[in-house]
């Protein structure tokens, strides 16, 4: 169940358009004009978004919630490859960058308020001004930066430290979501995850 909201930009919250000001590296009057062609959603927990084969032609920015990002294998066991929270990007970017069908699944793990912008339209905006050309690479720029630190994660961190990595984003978020979805995306199981949060908490006692 979703909930589309206006996207006037007097609508927005303050906070907001000095958050993506941050994250687009532009100007607030710049980030007024991006939230022209924006779209505000209100997704409810458990909402599913399946892209089924379909081009994911638009890209969101979660304002506050958690979801994860996940596809069946040849076995037809879920996997979450992404979990994102406040100030993470939304959208499989390969598809909405090249065009080509996507097998991603984006599954709402709590209320989630969510920033959509079409392909289209940053494309219509570029095509009236060179100045969004620039925002495009900057969007690129992000989703390269994003995939290599989870890489770097997966291949250099121990599960602790990736653990420490994501609780910092966003602590009071990632205890409402399922030890299930936090343990698969970390790649451990759910009873390592448990004593991974044991001994933090041990340490925690004595410091």
């Amino acid at each position: 169940m979703q909930t589309y909201l206006p996207h006037e930009n007097g609508y927005m919250d303050h906070q907001i358009k000095l958050r993506l000001q941050s994250v687009l590296d532009i100007p607030l009057w710049r980030v007024e004009e991006f939230l022209s062609i924006c779209k505000r959603v209100i997704h409810q927990k458990n909402d599913l978004i399946d892209a089924g084969g379909r081009v994911f032609d638009q890209l969101g920015y979660i304002v506050d919630g958690a979801a994860r990002i996940f596809y069946l294998n040849d076995n037809g066991e879920e996997m979450s490859y992404l979990l994102q929270v406040n100030g993470d990007a939304l959208g499989d970017y390969q598809s909405y960058l090249t065009g080509q069908p996507s097998q991603v699944k984006i599954e709402f793990l709590l209320p989630t308020e969510v920033l959509y912008f079409r392909k289209k339209d940053i494309d219509r905006l570029a095509e009236r001004d060179v100045f969004w050309l620039a925002l495009t690479k900057r969007i690129s720029d992000l989703a390269f930066i994003y995939c290599k630190r989870r890489l770097d994660e997966l291949f250099f961190y121990t599960p602790e430290q990736r653990y420490l990595n994501l609780s910092s984003k966003s602590p009071e978020i990632l205890n409402k979501i399922p030890q299930k979805y936090i343990s698969t995306y970390l790649g451990i199981t759910p009873q390592s995850l448990s004593r991974i949060r044991k001994r933090l908490a041990e340490v925690d006692l004595l410091t």
